[in-house]
């Protein structure tokens, strides 16, 4: 069985920060060897002011200009992808999702892939309602969130685990698996184990790192104190401490309520996305 990803789908559109995460989703895709989709919404608003006072013919030439502009926006879109395929040696495939789109479109295109990149704040090329929130919840499909200032570099060579012994960090290691292994280094880290020992038994992390070591991983188990500072800042001061391009985390939200309110360290962290963020839930 391979312990690479297959299917890496990445959303963009053709400016320069959409450029810069279609990079890194390439960068990945030849990390491990996968087919690199390409999602794009059909979506270019180039309306102006003036737009809105058009009258008769004239309301049908601008539905003919914004009609063109997006078609132009997808060729553009579609080029870009071919083009940074064929520098990086991988397969793509350009798929467009209807911007005014329901979430059976969405679902349609994440279901089948072993994860899911996106733009923060701006998750361009996205469908109008999309949110990575929602996309977790209703297709369980990892996402990865690429800040603004990465700027294309290589992700995933040194990576922080945020391990609390919880259902969603469990399912989160499962997911980041193929990253796990090719990482060069991984921290398991572990913030203030002594408030929730039961959890960890007598040496908190060990099992968790004996097990990831056991099946290949470079992993250093890494215990932290927060020193009354929030978990997520110190999630993320240790991060950038190691030099880590990855931060690796289970989403948590209350299954009771309906519309899942995240708690404290997942909130946190996906409102203020200092470097990669591989969220799973």
């Amino acid at each position: 069985m391979s312990h690479l990803m297959q299917d890496i789908a990445v959303f963009f559109d053709d400016s320069d920060l959409g450029q810069s995460i279609l990079e890194t989703g390439a960068h990945l895709a030849r990390d491990q060897n996968a087919r690199l989709i390409g999602l794009a919404s059909n979506e270019k608003n180039d309306a102006t002011p003036e737009d809105g006072f058009a009258r008769g013919e004239g309301i049908v030439d601008v539905i003919r200009r914004l009609e063109s502009s997006s078609e132009s926006h997808l060729l553009h879109a579609s080029q870009s992808l071919a083009n940074v395929a064929g520098r990086y040696g991988v397969t793509a495939e350009f798929r467009v999702i209807p911007y005014f789109g329901s979430d059976i479109d969405m679902q349609l295109n994440s279901f089948y892939s072993d994860l899911l990149l996106v733009g923060y704040p701006e998750a361009l090329g996205t469908p109008f309602a999309w949110s990575s929130i929602k996309a977790l919840q209703q297709t369980g499909v990892p996402i990865l969130i690429v800040p603004r200032a990465w700027n294309g570099r290589a992700i995933a060579r040194r990576i922080t685990v945020a391990w609390n012994a919880s259902r969603q960090a469990r399912r989160a290691v499962a997911d980041a698996f193929p990253l796990l292994l090719a990482a060069e280094a991984v921290d398991l880290l572990i913030v203030d184990p002594e408030r929730r020992a039961e959890r960890y038994g007598e040496d908190p992390g060990a099992d968790m790192a004996a097990y990831l070591s056991r099946h290949g991983v470079q992993v250093n188990l890494r215990r932290a104190s927060s020193q009354g500072r929030p978990v997520a800042e110190t999630i993320v001061a240790h991060a950038l401490e190691m030099n880590s391009d990855l931060i690796v985390f289970g989403a948590y939200s209350h299954s009771r309520i309906s519309e899942a309110v995240l708690g404290g360290v997942s909130r946190t962290l996906l409102a203020e996305v200092p470097l990669p963020l591989f969220v799973s839930y």
